[in-house]
């Protein structure tokens, strides 16, 4: 199977010093074992060089429409997992990385089929999942599995609470990316982090609650992490925050799609 992923990571680099991330939440309604992190406007990819063997599903090797069935995650010989009851879309002003490509979706009109939720069983437990999510609203649910157990849960009202309160969040609003540059402006758009930091889990749900979309992008998942740490010197909302990003991040962010390579 030919697929298109943009960076595979199977080791990770070590970077020096510390620096804090755009916004880091760290809420006691949430599972205690996870950190969540969302990253600087117009980020779309996670930090690779802090990710030991990592993956990313851009979707662009798939076919557009809904698939009940959905595919195969598959790079080189190795299955990654398997993605059911999913929609994939050509890059719109509600999403698409970089302007370009198709993205991941779960819409309950679009799909034709009363789409409310879609999976990832994945092959090996991780400890990292990251995604570029689009047009986020707040009826957009994600849950963490592990062995049939939920293990973490949130809606993206948390980041959409989290990102209205920060001094720049203007920035994260609208369509960062041309052609859609711009459109969609009262909708945000992020780059999301979640970290296992005690476990790990073996399977995602991406739930939409509402008569709206679950748009997102670069799925990108890892066995392991390194983390650095600071001490609790600022506050979103009232909740400590923690950074977990090496100063070598600022240097590997991009805001251009990499590379894609075919992988079979």
């Amino acid at each position: 199977m030919i697929m298109k992923v943009r960076n595979i990571v199977s080791k990770a680099a070590i970077v020096s010093g510390v620096i804090l991330s755009a916004a880091i939440v760290s809420r006691p309604a949430m599972a205690a074992s996870f950190k969540v992190t969302v990253e600087d406007p117009g980020v779309m990819n996670a930090n690779l060089s802090s990710l030991q063997n990592a993956y990313v599903q851009t979707f662009d090797g798939q076919a557009s429409g809904f698939n009940k069935n959905g595919f195969t995650w598959i790079v080189n010989d190795l299955t990654i997992g398997q993605y059911s009851n999913v929609l994939i879309i050509d890059a719109d002003q509600y999403g698409g990385a970089g302007g370009t490509g198709k993205y991941f979706d779960v819409d309950t009109k679009r799909s034709g089929a009363g789409q409310t939720i879609s999976t990832l069983k994945l092959t090996t437990p991780q400890k990292y999942f990251g995604f570029w999510w689009s047009a986020g609203d707040s009826n957009n649910q994600l849950e963490f599995i592990s062995k049939g157990t939920s293990v973490y849960k949130m809606t993206t009202k948390d980041v959409v609470d989290i990102i209205s309160n920060l001094s720049n969040k203007q920035a994260y609003y609208g369509n960062p990316y041309s052609p859609f540059k711009g459109q969609d402006g009262k909708e945000a758009f992020a780059f999301i982090n979640f970290y296992n930091t005690d476990g790990t889990f073996d399977e995602i749900r991406y739930t939409n609650i509402g008569k709206t979309g679950f748009e997102s992008d670069n799925h990108t998942i890892a066995a392991g992490y390194i983390v650095h740490s600071v001490p609790e010197s600022s506050f979103v909302l009232g909740i400590a925050s923690i950074a977990f990003v090496g100063a070598a991040s600022v240097m590997t962010r991009t805001r251009k799609k990499n590379t894609t390579l075919k992988l079979s």
